[in-house]
């Protein structure tokens, strides 16, 4: 996919590029050091899980060394992109799909096109890995969203599943006053606002937003833009959720049995269901209770230009391309769609039965990037939920913050 280029860049994209020159890679050597970064590697039980899957490399490739460089969520973006700009960095990332076009953006990806040369059951997770037609990114996980839930606190409180936002409320607040459980969690605040603009495309696209018209023009403050921050500002108001907890407090709150519903995507659903105090066959999973449907988080492996063994680097994404990388990185993913069509095992799909909800949303699911502006989504989506913070904090309405948000961005793009 292709992007263009426009005046507005990433806070982060800017320090990275006035920091210094690209530095040349060089030869692989016989014994390496592959430094591999993925704020994944800190999740708990599936980090660990994911990281004993990628060191199969290493028994048929003994003089090559995986080491982890392992960065909390919240700090990944600027602080990868504060190490390329220094000319530093680890030699294969592992980032979402927002940060891989900042990445792309700011020439700091090696091309991959040799690596997939002769590969003919790459699926469409790897189709936003290429980049003016030069392949890039090769897929990690493809992680998509549901309406998840606890089975017993929604059997306690006689709470049924629901459809729209009305009955999230509704059964959230019915749960939440039977059994003491929190009623409903997700991100709330610009605190996390790169993770935050992601799960609020799910409620974006849920009323059939696209934030660009048949021309490509971008177009915030549209009725569905408006429908979808009141629908968000009502359950948020509502009382149904933890105000000021970061989401991964909040999810471990879901996986000690302590929350009723929430929005997650695939990965976020799979450490909750591991390790904790609720069988993993307690969790439920459906549909978003939004008219239309919702969206996925890409993620990418790409290899730095600053790295100095990056013919070693393709060397481990060809290895994770083939039968034995994929079941590896399968048996670690849970649910989550990989770069080829591995399917999950019937050992996983019967100790976990929500998993196949998530396969048939990831049919209709749409990237959190917005088309024809994938370089520009994160700076983009930034003034939009400044805009929706200041609803949620009642200083302003709906229509206010979007046309406040389209005056910011029709300045720098239209």
């Amino acid at each position: 996919m292709s992007f263009t280029r426009r005046s507005l860049m990433t806070s982060a994209l800017s320090v990275a590029l006035a920091a210094g020159a690209l530095v040349a890679p060089m030869s692989a050597q016989a014994e390496t050091t592959l430094v591999i970064a993925n704020s994944q590697w800190l999740d708990a039980l599936r980090g660990q899980n994911l990281w004993a899957a990628i060191k199969k490399f290493e028994e048929t490739h003994p003089d090559v060394t995986l080491e982890q460089e392992a960065i909390p969520s919240k700090d990944y973006a600027d602080r990868l992109m504060t190490e390329m700009g220094a000319g530093q960095g680890p030699d294969i990332m592992i980032v979402q799909e927002g940060l891989f076009y900042t990445l792309a953006g700011a020439e700091f990806l090696v091309p991959l096109d040799d690596v997939t040369e002769g590969v003919d059951n790459l699926n469409a997770t790897n189709e936003n890995g290429v980049v003016d037609g030069t392949r890039l990114g090769i897929a990690w996980q493809r992680a998509v969203y549901a309406l998840i839930y606890n089975k017993s606190v929604l059997a306690a409180a006689g709470a049924e599943v629901p459809t729209d936002i009305d009955g999230l409320i509704a059964n959230a607040e019915k749960a939440a006053s039977a059994t003491g459980a929190i009623g409903f969690t997700g991100r709330h605040s610009m605190n996390e606002f790169s993770a935050w603009f992601m799960d609020f495309q799910n409620w974006a696209y849920g009323y059939g937003v696209d934030w660009v018209d048949a021309e490509g023009k971008l177009t915030i403050n549209t009725p569905e833009a408006v429908e979808a921050v009141e629908a968000f500002k009502a359950a948020y108001v509502s009382g149904i959720m933890p105000i000021g907890d970061p989401m991964s407090t909040q999810r471990t709150r879901f996986k000690e049995e302590q929350v009723a519903f929430s929005i997650d995507n695939s990965g976020g659903s799979l450490n909750i269901a591991s390790g904790g105090a609720m069988p993993s066959n307690d969790l439920g999973a459906a549909p978003l209770p939004f008219p239309h449907p919702g969206a996925h988080q890409q993620i990418f492996l790409g290899v730095s230009t600053h790295s100095d063994h990056p013919e070693v680097a393709k060397e481990f994404l060809s290895w994770l391309l083939t039968d034995e990388g994929q079941q590896a990185l399968r048996a670690a993913s849970g649910p989550d769609a990989l770069a080829t069509d591995v399917p999950v095992t019937a050992e996983f799909e019967a100790a976990n039965p929500w998993a196949p909800a998530f396969a048939e949303l990831a049919e209709t699911s749409r990237s959190t990037l917005i088309p024809g502006y994938e370089l520009e989504t994160t700076s983009i989506m930034r003034p939009v939920m400044t805009g929706v913070e200041k609803v949620l904090l009642g200083a302003a309405t709906a229509e206010e913050a979007l046309a406040e948000a389209q005056a910011d961005i029709s300045a720098d793009f239209n």
